[in-house]
């Protein structure tokens, strides 16, 4: 089995464990960790990818099937913010690379249909615009730090406060590994 696909695995069971559903489709409370949990997205420890390993792919846009490295990502440019992640329900500064600049090098329109996916296979679909709207963030660093795949690594999706999509757990999508355009142009979709 190849690295990727081991990391995937345990992922998997890690985000499974986490209650972030595998439908796309659960409500924000099913999204939510108990009182009693000391970790929200789970228990399994995973080694991180290598410098050359692909963290994110792109597919659908203009420029074609994209995969980037963790390096090439952060060097479409990167924010820092500061939010109150509602996972954990804590202050958490996040550094990340605006989804637009990733949208731009990918050549995926504002006006696409897009599918988030995740590593364990949770889908979040909304329009580019409404992530760019919400100022998405494809987060790499928490508090300073690469984020563990046992809390939503390495590269996650986070919204920062006041906008449309941080209210809407479902779209915080956690160890992000693709983002797919379903459809370039939703009108032709409604024909």
């Amino acid at each position: 089995m190849s690295r990727r696909l081991a990391l995937a695995a345990v992922a998997v069971v890690a985000l499974a464990l986490s209650g972030c559903s595998s439908t796309g489709s659960s409500s924000s409370a099913d999204a939510t960790p108990s009182a009693s949990s000391t970790n929200p997205y789970g228990a399994a420890a995973i080694d991180p990818l290598g410098p050359n390993d692909p963290v994110l792919e792109l597919s659908g846009g203009t420029a074609g099937t994209v995969s980037l490295t963790l390096a090439q990502l952060e060097s479409l440019g990167t924010e820092t913010v500061t939010v109150a992640e509602p996972f954990v329900k804590k202050t958490q500064t996040f550094v990340g690379v605006p989804v637009s600049a990733v949208f731009d090098r990918a050549g995926i329109p504002s006006s696409a249909r897009v599918d988030t996916m995740a590593l364990n296979d949770y889908e979040y679909a909304a329009l580019a615009s409404e992530l760019e709207a919400s100022k998405g963030l494809i987060a790499t660093r928490r508090d300073g730090q690469p984020i563990p795949y046992d809390q939503g690594g390495p590269i996650r999706l986070v919204y920062p406060d006041g906008t449309a999509l941080a209210p809407v757990l479902d779209a915080w999508n956690w160890s992000l590994e693709k983002i797919v355009v379903t459809t370039a142009d939703p009108s032709a979709a409604a024909s």
